[in-house]
């Protein structure tokens, strides 16, 4: 599951579930705009190719290594 959500259809999965609360807030009206905040949040982590639930799984061991997890990847790149 980590490698999904660390790859380019993990990245794509992020942005389409933050582009789906937008569009329940904006539908929904009242306090469903708060969902625009978790929209904002997964949104983001698609974009920058920054995946939360990494951290959490597996830790790196040093700074570099933490360092190289968060570099961007190409997602036209179809040698993946």
């Amino acid at each position: 599951m980590l490698q999904f959500m660390s790859g380019p259809w993990g990245r794509a999965a992020r942005v389409l579930g933050g582009v789906a609360l937008w569009a329940m807030a904006i539908s929904s009206g009242g306090w469903a705009w708060l969902l625009v905040i978790p929209g904002s949040l997964m949104m983001l982590t698609g974009v920058m190719n920054y995946c939360p639930a990494g951290l959490m799984v597996t830790k790196p061991r040093t700074r570099s290594e933490f360092m190289d997890s968060l570099k961007p990847t190409n997602l036209l790149d179809s040698t993946r």
